[in-house]
């Protein structure tokens, strides 16, 4: 006749805390979810992201395609200095040399710009195109070493619009390529973060080994 009598502090253990029963998983408090879903919010707005390639998608086709076209602008001004070379120029005193150096240097630097895209080679090849249409224009006004050209002789004015417009695509080129390093266009490699159910789930499978 005796009623078993239980305890009232030991209540939720015997009948309202099913998760410490055999078989039956333990049942993650409140408190502690929302803990960890603080945390792992938390640890997403520190974790390092990719960058943003938003409205810049289309920057890496614009410099290759603006280099390119540096490259074979950079050939042309050599061809052409070559060419009036060959052509008589190779008997002026002074300025016959020169054209050829500036056929070779025109045709290497080409190949610079090619094979090693990076700002510093766009500042020297602006820098001698630049100054090769800096001595046309010399020429062109006052003389070049008692050498004065005339606006009507052959690639004169095919030469100031091809060196002009060089000038300004390497410029360009060499601002993008500054702005724009390749290393900072390379996307971040960063190891995913655990979900905090598979963590949450692990600890489970330990606790009931």
């Amino acid at each position: 006749m005796n009623a078993h009598k239980t305890d009232p502090g030991n209540a939720p253990a015997a009948y309202g805390d099913r998760s410490r029963l055999p078989g039956n998983p333990p049942v993650p408090r409140k408190d502690m979810t929302l803990t960890e879903s603080t945390a792992s919010r938390r640890r997403r707005l520190a974790s390092p992201r990719g960058p943003k390639i938003t409205g810049s998608g289309g920057h890496p086709v614009v410099a290759l395609l603006l280099r390119l076209s540096c490259v074979a602008l950079l050939a042309w001004i050599g061809y052409i200095h070559l060419h009036l070379w060959q052509e008589g120029y190779r008997q002026i005193p002074t300025n016959g040399p020169l054209f050829l150096l500036d056929a070779v240097a025109g045709f290497v630097l080409a190949a610079v710009l090619l094979a090693w895209p990076r700002p510093l080679a766009g500042l020297l090849t602006a820098g001698y195109t630049a100054s090769t249409l800096g001595a046309l224009i010399i020429s062109l006004t006052v003389g070049l070493f008692g050498f004065r050209e005339s606006i009507s002789a052959s690639y004169v004015v095919q030469s100031l619009t091809i060196e002009t417009i060089t000038v300004l695509a390497l410029i360009g080129w060499t601002a993008l390529a500054a702005s724009h390093p390749s290393r900072r266009l390379a996307p971040a490699t960063t190891r995913p973060a655990k979900h905090p159910k598979v963590r949450k789930q692990s600890a489970e499978g330990n606790r009931a080994h």
